[in-house]
């Protein structure tokens, strides 16, 4: 059997499995969340609180902002603001505090110039800009198939560039959150004793991890399937 149909033909199931993972992995995102947002913390200050000590603790002028949703926290590098959910704002619980200081793991990366953030930043805006020519790129693909057919080989290769990014972006992003939650985590036992509030914070922390591989996982899939299709049309052409 030619390689390119065989791994064409498997490149559907791995597909499904990654998908499958990608759900178990939000899933446990949001279990562990439910479970630790019922614990409060030995560490007697909410989000906000926390957010505010570690800033004056390590010299960073940050806006400390609050964002509608659910697991919505973010910190964002061009206002120097770090965004807080309304739940995790004024709660002093286990799950809340370990999403500040991830968040706030983010900031301190920004204010050391941490090359792999900076580098994602750049990838992000690369990617978002591909994706945005990619349904204007999709009109005049489909328009202009009708007078020269291989114009269709040539979106193939426009979606398998878009899908490329987006395991660039994957990739990067994979340090750079796992670097923030072993800041996190520093910041956190540095201040928190208790073995279960450790192991909360972990539990915390390893979970939100999982999801962020399993979108490279399956960054990377989409990506193997959509350039098998351009090999594969490329050589009826």
């Amino acid at each position: 059997m030619d390689w390119v149909y065989f791994l064409y033909g498997i490149s559907g199931l791995l597909i499904f499995i990654c998908l499958i993972v990608s759900v178990v992995a939000q899933t446990k995102v949001y279990n562990a969340y439910n479970e630790y947002t019922k614990i409060s913390s030995s560490l007697n200050m909410t989000g906000a609180q926390l957010a505010e000590k570690l800033a004056l603790e390590h010299g960073l002028k940050l806006k400390i902002k609050t964002c509608k949703g659910k697991l919505t926290d973010h910190y964002n590098p061009t206002d120097k603001s770090l965004n807080i959910s309304s739940q995790n704002y004024n709660s002093n619980s286990i799950a809340s505090l370990a999403i500040v200081a991830h968040e706030f793991g983010h900031a301190l990366q920004d204010a050391q110039s941490y090359k792999p953030l900076k580098l994602r930043q750049i990838a992000i805006k690369v990617s978002n800009f591909a994706s945005g020519m990619l349904l204007p790129l999709i009109i005049i693909s489909v328009i202009l198939s009708i007078f020269v057919g291989f114009i269709g080989l040539y979106m193939l290769l426009a979606i398998c560039v878009v899908y490329g990014l987006a395991v660039v972006v994957n990739l990067i992003t994979l340090p750079v959150e796992t670097n923030a939650s072993a800041r996190a985590k520093e910041i956190l036992f540095a201040q928190i004793a208790d073995p279960e509030e450790q192991a909360g914070i972990t539990k915390m922390l390893s979970a939100a991890a999982m999801t962020y591989l399993a979108s490279l996982l399956v960054s990377i899939v989409y990506f193997l399937r959509f350039l098998l299709i351009f090999l594969l049309s490329s050589r009826r052409d």
